[in-house]
């Protein structure tokens, strides 16, 4: 069998880092890590600056390209969902502040200063962006981004380049305050995918997932009355006695359409919070976070998340050891590591890659019901040692609402896992 192509290279995706700088004592912490506390703006208005870097002409940004567009749509992305406002200002900086010397002025910029340079340390070719928070006992004061200064972005989907408005509407969600996230498809997936990393002009990414949504209204609250939010879920998960929780997430999905509503990490404690939610009754499921040794361990059960009071899920669950694990996603004989953007109303072809997967033993499964595998059509697929994948047909109902929706697998030992929010329609 002719050897397909995996892409899956540092050149072709973006990990996008966030420091913290503390306001005293000053110290970096990578973002997404439980230990760390819930920051947010105490302003609903939050001034942010366009450093001059990025209104002239500049070797990173393709020429012609709407940067002033690109930054009002990615601000207006999260404008439009929460209770913030944003005043946007020029300014002459060009660097962001070091850690522990804020100056009070939140920037955009993609000047190649030493400090800036410094900022990105040795991921000048893994990174897209950064962004470090400054922040006081909860309150940020300050949030600068730095694009990156070695890689190149554009606006209309030039093939090899990150996408300027993914990638500031990425990096606006870390001044706000929201960490990554697990869900594959969302703005806030720790990695982006360069411009046809799989062939296509995929520019999904500008679009928030509602686990994005979920995050920013947890920390802000929404934008009007009008919208049926916000519900918060407190649980807590308990193994055996002498088990340990390590590496483990927690996400709800939607009871009709299994839409991803939102995620959260739970704690060494067990404890976990998922907050912003959407009201209605929710599907909620836990798994082993990738890379992480245990099996998928199914559902938790169903929750009515309501506005009045917190929604309580407390349950015990047991992890076993999993040969099975869901890593890589793709399109047109190619792989990547973030979701993949699927069509209404049509039957496609996907390929599906981690460890354990072989069309004889596995079967590829969704929690919706509006998605659905087509029988027979799962083949195996040749992407050198240390992968296994699969491809098959799927079809998508035309009336499959937009969103994020989880791939499982099963295997017939009865092992399972789950990729969350790996498949999108936008």
């Amino acid at each position: 069998m002719k050897r397909l192509r995996f892409t899956i290279a540092l050149v072709l995706f973006s990990v996008c880092l966030v420091a913290n700088a503390l306001a005293s004592p000053p110290s970096l912490v990578t973002a997404g890590k439980l230990d760390q506390p819930r920051v947010r703006w105490s302003d609903r208005t939050i001034k942010i600056a366009i450093s001059t870097s990025m209104l002239k002409r500049s070797p990173n940004i393709k020429v012609g390209s709407d940067v002033i567009g690109a930054v009002e749509r990615s601000l207006d992305a999260w404008r439009a969902v929460a209770d913030i406002e944003f005043q946007l200002d020029r300014s002459d900086k060009q660097s962001v502040s070091p850690t522990g010397e804020a100056d009070g002025t939140s920037v955009i910029t993609v000047a190649g200063t030493p400090e800036n340079v410094l900022f990105f340390g040795s991921d000048t070719q893994a990174v897209s962006a950064q962004t470090r928070v400054f922040h006081l006992r909860g309150v940020i004061t300050e949030a600068d981004i730095a694009l990156n200064p070695f890689q190149q972005f554009s606006t209309d989907g030039t093939f090899g380049t990150f996408d300027l408005q993914s990638t500031l509407t990425h990096e606006i969600g870390h001044l706000l305050g929201v960490k990554h996230s697990g869900v594959l498809g969302s703005v806030m997936y720790e990695k982006l995918a360069k411009v046809g990393a799989l062939g296509l002009a995929d520019l999904g990414t500008r679009t928030l997932a509602e686990s994005d949504i979920s995050a920013v209204r947890d920390l802000y609250g929404a934008n009007t009355e009008k919208d049926e939010c916000c519900g918060v879920v407190l649980g807590k998960l308990t193994l055996p006695v002498g088990k340990s929780l390590k590496n483990l997430r927690v996400w709800a999905e939607d009871g009709d359409s299994g839409r991803v509503l939102g995620q959260a990490e739970v704690a060494a404690d067990g404890k976990f919070r998922l907050g912003g939610l959407p009201l209605g009754t929710q599907k909620f499921y836990w798994k082993a976070k990738s890379g992480a040794t245990g099996s998928f361990g199914g559902e938790l059960g169903d929750v009515k998340v309501e506005k009045a009071e917190a929604a309580t899920l407390n349950q015990k669950i047991s992890v076993g050891p999993s040969l099975l694990s869901l890593d890589f996603f793709g399109q047109n004989g190619q792989l990547g590591e973030s979701g993949i953007s699927v069509e209404n109303g049509r039957e496609q072809i996907i390929y599906v890659g981690g460890k354990g997967l072989d069309s004889r033993t596995v079967e590829i499964e969704f929690s919706s019901p509006f998605i659905r595998a087509v029988p027979a059509t799962t083949v195996n697929q040749d992407f050198g040692d240390g992968v296994s994948v699969v491809s098959l047909y799927i079809v998508v109902a035309p009336q499959t609402p937009p969103g994020v929706y989880s791939v499982f697998a099963r295997g017939q030992d009865g092992s399972r896992t789950a990729a969350l929010g790996a498949l999108k329609i936008n």
